[in-house]
């Protein structure tokens, strides 16, 4: 019985580990929802850098998450929405850059993240984590939607 007692621990970090990951980046209401303009994101490289101070119009609906929201086309000819916050500094107005040749960094600690293939994985080994990542979906009138 002691045995099977031991395992309970075990048991609860493995289930734990199969709910996915948890950003650092603490938790907000992400909605944005836009007409997908197919000119601005139409080919790779190609981002949307939305913040509450931004040149993209927010409007009352609008929730960017933590930092803002970096709506990015990727090499995998798929769209990615992260978090614009960086995870290591973990602070809504240290932000990551805009992307330059697939890579943002980040001012405050020079962490630099690729976002070739949309993850926004951290190069240089100063943040542990990748950018926070949120859903990003299309509907059948052309909107790009993310959400959290």
């Amino acid at each position: 019985m002691k045995k099977k007692l031991a395992l309970l621990p075990i048991l609860f970090a493995l289930m734990a580990s199969c709910t996915g990951y948890v950003s650092s980046i603490p938790d907000r209401d992400v909605y944005f929802k836009r007409k997908f303009n197919t000119v601005q994101l139409s080919t790779f490289g190609a981002y949307l850098y939305v913040t509450d101070s931004g040149t993209v119009p927010l409007y009352a609906v609008d929730r960017i998450g933590f930092g803002g929201l970096l709506i990015y086309h990727a090499q995998d000819n798929v769209f990615y929405a992260v978090d614009l916050a960086c995870p290591k500094e973990v602070t809504y107005n240290v932000r990551i850059s805009p992307p330059v040749y697939d890579m943002c960094k980040c001012e405050t600690c020079g962490e630099v993240y690729d976002m070739t293939f949309g993850q926004g994985i951290p190069t240089k080994g100063i943040a542990k984590e990748p950018l926070r990542h949120y859903t990003v979906s299309f509907d059948e009138n052309d909107f790009i939607l993310i959400t959290r």
